[in-house]
């Protein structure tokens, strides 16, 4: 370590202004040299001084004579399973505006943060008990040194896991809703709840379809499963448990994260439906449908305008089928841009929706059952 007289006069200044350890003297100097703790750093400078290192440092509050305490307090709070790890440190007031107050007083410009050299050296304390390393970029669990509630806290980060699913059943949400017992997420969460003993679990879809209308082509998902105990899963044997509900079907299962989550819910991939319509009166004109496809102008549906906001929409409507299947009922087959309203597109909602099946046809339509039958998607698909 080269130290200059400039290094020196300010070690001589900090050490006059605080009676500093080691460690947090060694720390103002930090990005002078590399290769060093900041104990040995300061061991030096206190050694070319001719100075003794004091019994007791006011602004570390010998913190890291007692790091030994907190590895095994963050040991006896490991109690679950996990690969990897990284420290995390909560400075209290005090200490935080010590540090700041030096900085001020001294002008120092090599300094590192004192959480940074807490989180360094109690990791290296904890990587040899745990046998564990740690892992600076995606943590399984981070453990949290909370210097003001003076106690171990530990971050756990949440397992995600990929794969399609298919809603094979009318009448139950995609996501939780305390309108319903049960929810698409709800039945492919539970066996991952049970494996990993987690403390919640969110569902990212790409989109999602009504309560009644079923789901017949793969939609991409992502799973959460939130502060879980265990990492270990078999992904098969999950795909069976979920599989024989009879209720939702699940397939390309597989680990994934955070970020295949943003990337998921920024998909909007045109999907195509099937539906069922009832007609007030007999069915005449058909090939009138052809009209719907093109630009259509959509304002909320009047029946989410409690919780929606009440906005027009444009969606394009790509190709459309049709099919006469009773005296007052026809099944249609339109495939259109994301976002766009299939029942509203039949009924027209009272006007909000135009054009639409029932005013190109002067016959007031609804919707019986609706199905999507492909999402044109190809992410994570298997061949």
């Amino acid at each position: 370590m080269k130290l200059t007289q400039q290094h020196l006069k300010l070690a001589k200044q900090i050490i006059r202004k605080r009676k500093l350890c080691n460690n947090c003297l060694g720390r103002q100097f930090a990005q002078v040299s590399t290769g060093l703790t900041n104990r040995k750093r300061g061991e030096l400078i206190r050694k070319a001084l001719g100075e003794l290192e004091p019994k007791s440092c006011p602004l570390c509050k010998n913190l890291f004579k007692g790091l030994e305490k907190w590895a095994k307090k963050a040991e006896a709070e490991l109690k679950i399973h996990f690969k990897t790890f990284l420290v995390g440190t909560k400075l209290s007031p005090e200490l935080a505006e010590s540090e700041q107050s030096l900085w001020k007083e001294t002008g120092v410009k090599w300094c590192e943060p004192l959480k940074s050299e807490l989180n360094r050296e109690l990791g290296k304390l904890l990587e040899p008990k745990l046998k564990k390393p740690v892992d600076k970029e995606t943590p399984d669990v981070v453990v949290i040194l909370n210097l003001n509630s003076e106690r171990i806290e530990l971050s756990i980060t949440p397992l995600f896991f990929f794969g399609g699913y298919k809603k094979l059943i009318r009448g139950i949400p995609q996501t939780k809703w305390k309108m319903y017992p049960e929810s698409v997420e709800d039945i492919i969460a539970r066996p991952f709840m049970a494996a990993t003993k987690g403390k919640g679990h969110a569902l990212h879809g790409v989109g999602r379809e009504d309560i009644d209308a079923r789901c017949l082509d793969w939609r991409p998902f992502v799973l959460e499963i939130k502060k879980p105990k265990s990492r270990s899963v078999s992904l098969p044997e999950m795909r069976k448990i979920i599989n024989k509900s009879g209720k939702v079907n699940v397939k390309d299962l597989r680990p994934s994260n955070k970020k295949e989550v943003i990337k998921l819910k920024a998909l909007r991939p045109d999907k195509s439906y099937r539906a069922l319509v009832a007609f007030e009166k007999p069915v005449k004109g058909l090939e009138r449908l052809k009209n719907l496809k093109g630009l259509i102008k959509q304002r909320t549906p009047a029946r989410v305008l409690h919780r929606r906001a009440d906005l027009l929409r444009k969606r394009l409507v790509k190709s459309i089928k049709w099919k006469k299947t009773g005296q007052k009922e026809a099944v249609l087959e339109v495939k259109g841009e994301a976002g766009l309203y299939i029942k509203e597109l039949v009924s027209g909602d009272m006007g909000r929706t135009k054009p639409s099946a029932a005013k190109l046809l002067d016959n007031p339509a609804k919707v019986k059952e609706l199905d999507v039958i492909k999402i044109w998607s190809r992410y994570g698909k298997s061949k």
